[in-house]
């Protein structure tokens, strides 16, 4: 099946709704013959931009079964659909699926599974110490979920996941960064006419003024996608 999807500053993403994500990983949760699980990223603007510097997250967003589009800003860049990575999770929970809960701080991942049932491992992920790689994947082999979501943050979480893909027993494994902060109220959710008119980036400054400096990210991927385009067209008039 052709898949729709935009190339934006060398990472590609798949232009997809809610409703068609659902049924692909739902496909995916029933199939018992992949040998690998099915790995969805959730890419936003700070993805990309930190893929430009970082070949390594690039490739590996790129090589990602599906790649969902997360944050508004992606519009400007010709996707149609966007879904904001906690909507996708809650709307996975709602389904009766095992999930297996990893990363997060604070106590969240606990929270989610005292919420939702499931299990966790919560804690950085030290990349320096392969026997705390070794207990994380024992911990959910045993379990065997259907879905693993990760909460360790770009680009840690898409590179754990790459790296011990193979070792993993999950059909699905997701990256969702502050997803679990979400879902248990740790984190104020925006109004719904705030998140429709594209400002939850100012909702979040507002009530996380820590983030300003990661909010100027997202003037940044404005700045070089406009760039790209401006160049794009101006290459294409030559050629015409």
């Amino acid at each position: 099946m052709k898949r729709n999807r935009a190339n934006i500053l060398g990472v590609v993403v798949d232009s997809t709704n809610l409703v068609e994500v659902l049924r692909k990983i739902d496909i995916q949760v029933q199939n018992p013959n992949r040998r690998k699980p099915f790995f969805v990223v959730t890419v936003n603007p700070e993805f990309i931009l930190l893929a430009q510097n970082d070949p390594e997250f690039k490739n590996i967003l790129n090589s990602a079964d599906l790649a969902i589009a997360d944050g508004v800003g992606l519009k400007l860049a010709g996707i149609k659909n966007i879904i904001p990575g906690r909507k996708l999770v809650a709307e996975l929970l709602e389904k009766p699926y095992k999930f297996f809960f990893l990363g997060g701080q604070n106590g969240v991942a606990g929270e989610m599974v005292k919420k939702y049932g499931g299990t966790f491992d919560e804690g950085e992920f030290d990349k320096t110490n392969p026997s705390r790689n070794n207990e994380i994947l024992k911990k959910i082999n045993k379990y065997k979920p259907d879905i693993l979501l990760v909460a360790y943050g770009a680009p840690w979480q898409e590179k754990w996941i790459w790296n011990n893909l193979s070792d993993i027993h999950t059909r699905v494994c997701i990256g969702i960064g502050g997803a679990f902060d979400y879902l248990t109220g740790k984190t104020i959710l925006p109004p719904k006419l705030v998140e429709k008119g594209g400002f939850e980036w100012l909702w979040r400054l507002v009530h996380e003024p820590w983030r300003w400096r990661r909010q100027l990210n997202l003037v940044r991927f404005i700045i070089d996608v406009l760039r790209t385009r401006i160049w794009s067209n101006l290459l294409a008039s030559k050629l015409t």
